[in-house]
């Protein structure tokens, strides 16, 4: 399943209780769907950057979450109709991590070949060539 990053600003105005009760239906809503949360990372209140809606701070929280695709058409139709959210972004995280994995795997690659060539060099009784 794909790994998506949701990142929520809620309003600042917000009780903990009653922002803690819009996040239980929002992990309500990513179960029924089949999600599972694998991060929380909980920023908490923080000054914004800009005025949004006469607002100077906002409560910012971020999951990863790892579900199928069919998630996020609801997810954001209820992020979208509720007051207690500012802004929200969802990004889909498998092609940043593929690439990174790519790049991880190519360095491994090189690296073995260069134990490798100095391998037989050393085999060889050839002094191993020096870097620059």
């Amino acid at each position: 399943m794909p790994l998506y990053e949701l990142g929520l600003l809620l309003s600042s105005d917000l009780e903990s209780e009653e922002r803690e009760s819009f996040l239980g239906e929002i992990r309500q809503l990513l179960a029924a769907e089949g999600a599972t949360i694998t991060k929380e990372d909980v920023w908490g209140r923080r000054n914004l950057a800009y005025m949004i809606g006469h607002k100077r701070e906002g409560y910012y929280t971020f999951w990863q979450i790892e579900g199928p695709g069919t998630l996020i058409k609801p997810l954001e139709y209820r992020l979208r109709l509720s007051d207690q959210v500012m802004r929200y972004i969802n990004l889909n995280l498998d092609r940043e991590m593929k690439r990174s994995r790519k790049m991880e795997l190519r360095r491994k690659q090189a690296k073995a070949r260069k134990a490798e060539a100095a391998a037989k060099q050393a085999a060889a009784g050839v002094a191993p060539a020096r870097e620059a």
